[in-house]
C-alpha cells in the first residue's frame, strides 16, 4: 500500500496508521512534491504529481499497489486510477475527497502562512499567536506549523514550498481530469463531521468508481484518520483483507 497525504501534510502524519496496517501489507508513505523531504518542483500540478508517483514506484521496483489518498492525496489517487489503472489494480482508497471541484477553502490559510514573519520569531509559540489571527482552531494551527523547521542557524523556515503550492492550488480545488471509470475495487471513506459529505455523493462516486463502497466514520471531520484512527484503520484493514 502507498499512502498519499493531503495539503500541507507529510508522510510523518501517517506513521500511526502505517504501523497499524503493517500486519496486513507492506505500507509505504511518501512525501508529495513540495512537501516534507521531497524536492521543491515548480508547476507541480495534478498530472506532474501523478508522474512523480509513477516514477517513484518504478524506481523502487513496484509495479502495482493499493493506493490510499487523503484529501489532496485522494484527488491524486483518483487521477492515478484514470491515468495508470494498471498500477492501482490492487485497489483504491479515497479518504474524504470527491471526484469533483471543491471550493478553495484552504487558500486563505495558505495566504496567512505566506504572511507569517518567520524571521521575527524566536519561539514556536510566537508563530502560533501570529497564525491565530487567521486560523482560530488550535488543532489546525498545530498541523500547519509542523511544516515550520529550524535551519542550522536556529532560524525558522517553511519546509514546504508555499509559493508553488499556492500557484498550483487548482490541484486541490479543481475536479480530477478522469477519462474512464475505474473498475477496480474501491473504498471511499468520509468523516461524518466533514464539510465534504462523501455519503451524499453516491451517484457521482459510482459514475466514476462503479464498484466503490462508501463508508462514514462517526465523530470524525476532514482529518478522519487523526480524529478516529482505530476506526479508520479497521475500515482500511478490512478492505485490504477482503481484497
Amino acid at each position: 500500500m502507498i499512502i498519499l497525504h493531503g495539503l500541507l501534510g507529510s508522510s510523518s502524519n501517517w506513521r500511526r496508521i502505517a504501523r497499524e496496517l503493517a500486519d496486513n501489507c507492506r505500507v509505504i508513505t511518501i512525501d508529495l512534491p513540495n512537501h516534507g523531504l521531497s524536492p521543491h518542483i515548480p508547476d507541480a500540478d495534478l498530472q506532474l504529481t501523478c508522474d512523480c508517483i509513477v516514477d517513484t514506484m518504478r524506481s523502487t521496483g513496484l509495479e502495482h499497489a493499493v493506493i490510499l489518498g487523503h484529501s489532496m492525496g485522494g484527488k491524486i489517487a483518483m487521477q492515478l486510477s484514470s491515468n495508470n489503472p494498471e498500477i492501482v489494480q490492487d485497489g483504491l482508497i479515497v479518504a474524504d475527497m470527491l471526484p469533483k471541484a471543491v471550493p478553495p477553502a484552504h487558500l486563505f490559510i495558505l495566504r496567512a502562512c505566506e504572511q507569517l514573519n518567520l524571521t521575527s520569531a524566536t519561539h514556536r509559540k510566537e508563530l502560533d499567536q501570529m497564525l491565530a489571527r487567521a486560523v482560530p482552531q488550535f488543532e489546525t494551527r498545530a498541523f500547519i506549523l509542523k511544516n515550520v523547521k529550524r535551519d542550522q542557524n536556529n532560524r525558522f523556515y517553511w519546509q514546504v514550498n508555499l509559493a508553488n503550492i499556492i500557484a498550483n492550488y487548482r490541484m486541490v480545488s479543481d475536479a480530477p481530469n478522469l477519462h474512464l471509470p475505474y473498475n477496480g475495487k474501491t473504498l471511499f471513506i468520509g468523516g461524518a463531521l466533514s464539510p465534504y459529505k462523501i455519503a451524499s455523493e453516491e451517484t457521482l462516486i459510482h459514475t466514476w468508481f462503479p464498484h466503490a463502497e462508501i463508508k462514514t466514520i462517526a465523530n470524525a471531520g476532514h482529518l478522519l484518520h487523526a480524529d478516529q484512527p482505530r476506526e479508520f484503520s479497521t475500515l482500511v484493514r478490512n478492505f485490504v483483507t477482503y481484497k
